[in-house]
């Protein structure tokens, strides 16, 4: 049972939405930089680009393992969901 064409379109999509959003941390961290605001405030917000770029790069991990894992049946691949799930919640 691989992942059907929606579902795979679905995730680049997520994939995609969360990337826009590191960029928009990103810039807010540019701003501030030009800004001269307290480097503690520049940090924290860098924090916030570093932890959605590592859940962008967990969502783009678990999209390739969903393209290339043969689950032969429904319980096999909401096993394989719930263990993705899992890895998704941890740092």
């Amino acid at each position: 049972m691989s992942q059907t064409p929606e579902e795979s379109a679905a995730a680049s999509k997520k994939i995609t939405s969360r990337l826009k959003r590191s960029r928009g941390q990103l810039d807010a961290v540019l701003r501030m930089m030009d800004d001269n605001k307290p480097c503690d405030d520049v940090l924290m917000q860098l924090s916030a680009v570093k932890s959605s770029v590592d859940k962008a790069m967990k969502l783009v991990i678990a999209q390739n393992i969903r393209q290339n894992t043969d689950c032969k049946d429904a319980k096999q691949l909401e096993d394989l969901q719930k263990s993705l799930d899992l890895m998704l919640k941890t740092k």
